[in-house]
């Protein structure tokens, strides 16, 4: 009987170490900064007389984050709203339940740099419902951003 019991007490203690783990807060960090590269853009086609120049290895920061209704590449960028969550205000922030993903596409975090000229992008847990944005600066003065949802 004993050993029933510390089973028992074992089993609830995963379980219940289960649950505080689900019920953590879901979060999403925007990288700070990405290094681009050096290379020559490529473009659909070059003006007469014009010539595409070089562009050296550079170091992009991070200016913004969004959050998209599929794929940041579709251009369906949701407006953020104010949102209540636990009495407390968030803004910007976004509802990201899957009822309202009606084709299924999920939706997507965009992280974007040097005013979008490169996005990092990536899917919000499906089982999120709400969402908010949360920036700050670091010791440079540099743009951080992250995601939180519940």
């Amino acid at each position: 009987m004993k050993m029933k019991s510390k089973i028992l007490n074992n089993m609830l203690f995963v379980f219940g170490f289960g649950i505080v783990q689900t019920a953590a807060a879901y979060e999403l960090v925007c990288p700070e900064s990405v290094k681009v590269k050096a290379g020559i853009p490529e473009l659909e086609s070059v003006p007469l007389n014009w010539v595409v120049s070089k562009y050296k290895d550079t170091l992009i920061r991070l200016d913004g984050a969004g959050v998209y209704s599929g794929k940041p590449v579709d251009l369906a960028q949701l407006k953020p709203e104010p949102i209540v969550v636990k009495g407390k205000k968030h803004y910007p922030a976004w509802e990201v339940d899957s009822k309202l993903d009606l084709d299924g596409a999920g939706f997507w975090l965009s992280c974007s740099y040097n005013r979008n000229q490169l996005q990092l992008t990536r899917r919000i847990d499906s089982t999120m419902k709400v969402c908010w944005a949360v920036y700050s600066k670091d010791s440079q003065g540099g743009l951080l951003a992250k995601l939180k949802c519940q």
